[in-house]
């Protein structure tokens, strides 16, 4: 009996510390309306965000190994593509002003975005403050990159500009 309440408190604390990820209510380039975790549930996801132009600067610098990485149809195995089953999606959040422009930024990335790809990238209008204060993040001066599981709990997060390490520990969640 002790082992099984030992068991069932080392679980109970386990989930109690996973945080969720908070609802995103984006629409991707192609006009679908998706609610994020809640409509890409059912295996790992990786969602990389930016909130600020400069966020977003930083976040194309991630783009192409993200896409090699997670997207392309490479040669399998090690090589890249196709090696993770996983979701990925870059989201744009708009703000402030910005928001009267919603969708002039859409026809514009929709120009820059491979076609293929326009599933993958979403623009959401919800308010970031609240976005930020769900997460505790303080700084919008970066992309932010999550991965979730299949249920929506975040199991790893960092932020900032490209590196190799930071594909890596991305990557390495997605195995695990």
């Amino acid at each position: 009996m002790k082992k099984i309440l030992t068991a069932l408190s080392v679980l109970l604390f386990i989930s109690a510390g996973v945080p969720k990820f908070p609802t995103l209510k984006c629409e991707t380039l192609n006009d679908h309306q998706v609610a994020i975790p809640e409509d890409i549930k059912g295996k790992k996801s990786v969602i990389a965000i930016a909130m600020s132009a400069k966020s977003e600067k930083a976040l194309r610098e991630w783009n192409t190994p993200l896409y090699n990485t997670l997207i392309a149809d490479g040669m399998g195995g090690m090589l890249g593509g196709k090696m993770y089953d996983v979701n990925v999606c870059f989201v744009g959040m708009v703000r402030g002003i910005a928001k009267l422009a919603t969708s002039e930024i859409k026809e514009r990335t929709k120009k820059i975005v491979n076609k293929k790809l326009h599933d993958n990238f979403m623009i959401t209008e919800q308010n970031v403050g609240d976005f930020m204060s769900a997460l505790n993040i303080k700084n919008t001066d970066e992309p932010l990159f999550f991965v979730l599981d299949s249920d929506g709990n975040i199991i790893y997060q960092t932020s900032g500009k490209y590196s190799d390490s930071k594909l890596n520990a991305i990557t390495e969640k997605l195995i695990n």
